[in-house]
């Protein structure tokens, strides 16, 4: 019969061995991996591995022409053959296979725009589908780069607190805080149910939503009649994501022109357009 000093010392070795078999818990992210791309024409300068986390992208304009970063993850096995024929197909509809967690809205040229969300690991894809004056969209010109979202052993950094938030839905935008003159951080929250995003257009002193009306009904030929300011690109139905803007005072149009589900055109022509004036 073992005596309880024994069996004392049984245990302890049983608790030590357990606690030794125990992982140690992730570390946590500090803050955010920041990623600086360039934009230029008709290329992304952009590194082949991001890391899995909390995410900011940084677009630079270092082109001559205005330009976007739209972030896609292919998902299901399917490869850039897969995607080539969506991406140069103007009216094609979006494959559930496609994500869009993340991006950054056109900005000018010499503009940086940035936005913020956690990757997971995967296949991801970068592209321009802003139009040159040719009308041949950028991505036509080669303007994509595809790049990996590699494991990352580390818990995401939390998120950026922010001060305002917009709400994506069919078809407009709900601005919950006071967008006034100065910094914010923004939340994009989209609502459904299908992809959207939040162009920011500076209108000139003078200007606002029924000039841009005109340029809509003249066929949206050339450039739109402000100045791109940035804001986000997606995300997914039930995503969210953020970024930061320094805003100027004036009037402003937050603009979605992602293709419809349904009949392909753009969703301001459904109406999703929203002037908003900052003092």
């Amino acid at each position: 019969m073992q005596s309880r000093s024994s069996l004392w010392l049984i245990g302890c070795t049983t608790l030590a061995l357990g606690a030794c078999s125990k992982k140690p818990a992730p570390a946590a992210q500090a803050s955010p991996t920041v990623i600086t791309i360039s934009g230029m024409d008709y290329a992304f300068a952009a590194p082949e591995t991001v890391p899995a986390g909390l995410v900011t992208f940084k677009l630079v304009g270092a082109g001559k022409e205005p330009h976007q970063m739209v972030v896609m993850r292919i998902d299901s096995g399917k490869t850039m053959a897969d995607v080539q024929p969506v991406l140069m197909t103007p009216d094609a509809k979006i494959p559930g296979w496609l994500k869009f967690p993340i991006g950054v809205s056109v900005i000018a040229p010499g503009d940086t725009g940035n936005a913020t969300a956690v990757l997971t690991p995967g296949h991801y894809l970068m592209a321009c589908f802003v139009s040159s004056p040719d009308g041949a969209p950028h991505v036509a010109k080669g303007m994509m780069r595809t790049f990996e979202v590699a494991a990352n052993e580390m818990t995401p950094a939390p998120e950026p607190a922010t001060d305002i938030t917009i709400t994506e839905k069919d078809y407009g935008f709900d601005v919950t805080g006071s967008l006034t003159a100065g910094t914010h951080t923004i939340r994009v929250e989209n609502a459904g149910p299908q992809l959207h995003e939040v162009a920011m257009i500076q209108m000139p002193p003078g200007k606002g939503l029924a000039d841009f009306q005109a340029w809509m009904q003249a066929g949206m030929k050339g450039e739109p009649p402000g100045k791109p300011v940035g804001g986000v690109t997606g995300p997914d139905v039930g995503g969210h994501q953020t970024f930061a803007a320094t805003l100027a005072a004036g009037n402003y149009l937050l603009v979605c022109f992602v293709p419809d589900n349904t009949d392909a055109k753009p969703h301001v022509m459904h109406g999703m357009v929203k002037e908003i004036t900052i003092s």
